[in-house]
């Protein structure tokens, strides 16, 4: 015999309790759910057998202190959210038992279990991706049978993700290090009512292995400096120190706050957003153009051809429209701080879209569920709906040698401030 080699006994299927008629043709599922019936009436068995001390029909030599008294059928709900083949709904046949000291209480099969844990995952995933409970009844109650899916079995696996979300917003964050920050809030309506639209405030980076990490999503009223300060203070408090850029899309408290709280942190704003925001100042038949300046201002291979083409728009447009080089000229130098950090992540650096995108979801979602019953219910699934963007992201490129270029460019850009004192004279007129 080989070494290693160990002889198993061989089964059939008659030794299953099946014939092989009864398994050929059956559908993978069909035979999840005989094999899984095997498996719990032969476990349930066993189970009883350990309690009263003895197998069915064997006697023991002192009084019995309970007794076998027939069986009742229980279907219990079985399958994994990402398995590629569920159980469904099995039939067992539950032994029962009277007048055992102690009760027999069974871990097998729990009472009142009726679905896997892995199903009641299922419920809290498809909340989390924007079904309501009257969607789940009408898309899954064939799947789910005669297990039944009630409102209680909704709210019972939804508090398990209101627990998730209450530990992950006090979690330790001192070993999140965190090299890039992203800040921004999405208005959404909440509220039971005619109230309005409240601010939702995110702020989530980039880590130095390259990987999103979604750090805080907080209440903001109207995206106010204290709003904003609160949730800067509450990031430190739980541990996590200052990033090496701040990239936000301009929000005048968020600015306050960030140069409050970090005012030794370089920042960023959005450049789709100040693009925009100059191109509202430009007839529309004038904008194709105007947009072609502002792209290679922020489009440049370098910082030095980036400040070439900024003088190059005050020639061409400051004449023509000089509130929108004075709108292009507020805080500039924000917006070209991407230049100073590597350019293998000026794509990521340059816009807040990675966060945008993710809001697109979180309102897509929110409005299956129109106003939301509570507070926790709406911030829960923003949570969930925000963490399984951050899944789907494919990370940057990251070593110790951008680690370090990252680093002493933070250092560069509060050393060395820009001279664009060329648009200047344009500010009066925004």
């Amino acid at each position: 015999m080989r070494k290693g080699y160990r002889k198993v006994e061989e089964m059939s299927t008659g030794d299953l309790g099946f014939s092989l008629d009864e398994v050929r043709g059956r559908s993978l599922a069909e035979l999840a759910r005989m094999g899984g019936k095997l498996l719990l009436e032969v476990a349930l068995r066993e189970e009883v057998a350990e309690c009263l001390g003895r197998d069915r029909y064997e006697r023991c030599a002192e009084e019995p202190t309970g007794y076998r008294n027939g069986r009742r059928r229980r279907n219990v709900q079985s399958g994994a959210p990402c398995a590629p083949v569920g159980a469904g709904l099995v039939e067992v046949d539950v032994p029962k038992v009277t007048g055992a000291i102690p009760p027999l209480r069974s871990e097998v099969l729990p009472a009142f279990k009726r679905r896997s844990a892995e199903m009641e995952e299922v419920l809290a995933q498809l909340y989390a991706e924007g079904l309501s409970t009257r969607d789940f009844r009408r898309a899954l109650g064939g799947f789910w049978g005669d297990a039944g899916l009630s409102r209680s079995s909704v709210s019972r696996a939804n508090r398990s993700l209101h627990e998730a979300f209450r530990a992950w917003r006090s979690r330790d964050l001192s070993q999140e290090e965190i090299v890039y920050l992203f800040l921004d809030g999405v208005y959404l309506k909440m509220r039971v009512g005619d109230s309005p639209a409240e601010a939702v405030l995110v702020a989530h980076g980039i880590s130095l292995s390259g990987k999103r990490v979604l750090l805080g999503v907080v209440l903001g009223g109207r995206e106010s400096e204290e709003s904003w300060k609160g949730l800067l203070t509450d990031l430190e408090s739980r541990g996590m120190k200052p990033p090496a850029l701040v990239v936000h899309d301009g929000n005048l408290g968020l600015i306050k706050a960030l140069r409050c709280v970090w005012k030794d942190v370089p920042r960023q704003r959005c450049i789709a957003h100040r693009i925009r925001n100059v191109l509202n100042r430009v007839p529309k038949k004038h904008q194709a153009r105007v947009k072609k300046e502002l792209v290679r201002i922020f489009y440049a291979p370098c910082l030095d051809e980036a400040l070439a083409a900024v003088k190059q728009f005050a020639e061409k447009f400051g004449r023509e429209f000089p509130s929108a080089c004075g709108i292009l000229a507020k805080d500039l130098a924000d917006c070209l701080t991407f230049y100073r950090f590597p350019q293998e992540h000026w794509r990521r650096l340059r816009t807040s879209n990675v966060i945008e995108r993710a809001f697109r979801e979180v309102r897509r979602r929110t409005d299956v569920v129109g106003r939301f019953p509570g507070e926790m219910s709406a911030m829960t699934l923003i949570w969930a709906t925000l963490d399984q963007d951050r899944l789907r992201w494919h990370g940057v490129e990251m070593d110790a040698e951008i680690s370090g270029r990252i680093l002493q460019a933070a250092k560069e850009v509060m050393a060395e401030k820009l001279d664009l004192s060329v648009l200047d004279r344009y500010l009066e007129a925004a």
